[in-house]
């Protein structure tokens, strides 16, 4: 083969290239606004389905009904719990647990707040609740129980204690008139 004939093809190549690109030009316009038709048509649908389930999300959760002058009933529940009275349970002397020979103790005068109609079941189980109450002192370190931590930690175990040995009455809180750790 001699050059020229090899210019020849590479003419007719160019111009095929030169055709196929037009046509791949004159496609890509037209695909792009295809693909565009197609781009705002989904988002046009995510729009509105968005827009539905919005609108359901807000109908079922009742922030719609305003709007729609849908009024709700309101109910009031009143709970009478009786006047509290406060009951001081006899000092609790315990000795806590400690790995020395000389184990610290633990002296507390408290107060349990409770309902007038639950006092009677707190004086019939006061035995009971006497002993949960030494027991579980008894399972405490000295440095478990000081600082405010400590006392409030007690107080919310006693709270649980007693509400145990009394249930189904419950009390409203305890108060420590005295506590001593040494």
């Amino acid at each position: 083969m001699t050059p020229a004939d090899d210019a020849e093809p590479t003419d007719d190549l160019d111009e095929q290239d030169g055709e196929a690109k037009g046509k791949k030009k004159k496609k890509s316009k037209k695909q792009k606004k295809a693909a565009l038709k197609k781009l705002i048509f989904m988002g046009v649908g995510g729009l509105f389905g968005l827009m539905i389930i919005g609108g359901g999300v807000a109908y079922f959760m009742g922030w719609l009904n305003p709007l729609l002058g849908i009024e709700e009933e309101t109910k009031v529940a009143e709970v009478q719990l009786g006047s509290p009275v406060s009951h001081e349970l006899p000092q609790i002397k315990a000795d806590l647990k400690t790995g020395a020979c000389r184990s610290p103790f633990l002296r507390i005068t408290m107060a349990v707040q409770l309902s007038e109609h639950d006092l009677g079941r707190l004086q019939e189980t006061q035995d009971k609740l006497m002993d949960q109450i030494i027991t579980h002192l008894r399972d405490q370190e000295r440095q478990d129980l000081t600082g405010k931590a400590g006392s409030d930690q007690l107080r919310f175990d006693l709270v649980n204690i007693v509400n145990n040995v009394i249930s189904p009455s419950r009390i409203f809180g305890i108060t420590f008139k005295e506590f001593v750790l040494q």
